[in-house]
């Protein structure tokens, strides 16, 4: 296996600016919300997080490789049946939370808006992905 990684040194920090930047945003809005406390312990744990993102990016295998945003076909499709079975769960626990929140409360509360993301990008993807096979 090559080093590859050396040159794309862009590509190594690919996840871990995504830390930061979703990092950034969730510790601002703890902040305002005056917990600020709660919010410098966020910027804490997302900056270790991309330093932690950073370092294993430059390291080799199947992880660095998806994390760099590079690899190849095999590593690619890893990383896809991943991000499917992720978004199976995340689709799974919306669901739940919309049944046990009118169970509680006799409304769903936010999780409709989650199962109706979710199903329509489900149906945008199916339409998009249709038509390019």
């Amino acid at each position: 296996m090559s080093n590859t990684h050396a040159h794309h040194p862009l590509r190594r920090g690919a996840s871990a600016a995504v830390l930061v930047v979703g990092g950034r945003a969730l510790t601002a809005a703890v902040w305002a919300s005056g917990q600020h406390g709660l919010a410098l312990a966020s910027a804490l744990f997302y900056l270790a997080a991309a330093g932690l993102a950073w370092w294993w990016a430059g390291g080799r295998g199947d992880v660095a490789a998806v994390l760099r945003a590079e690899g190849d076909e095999r590593q690619r499709g890893l990383d896809r049946d991943a991000t499917a079975v992720t978004g199976l769960a995340m689709c799974v626990a919306a669901i739940v939370g919309a049944v046990v929140e009118t169970a509680r409360t006799g409304q769903p509360g936010a999780y409709w808006v989650l199962c109706l993301v979710g199903a329509g990008a489900h149906v945008v993807a199916l339409t998009a992905l249709r038509s390019r096979r």
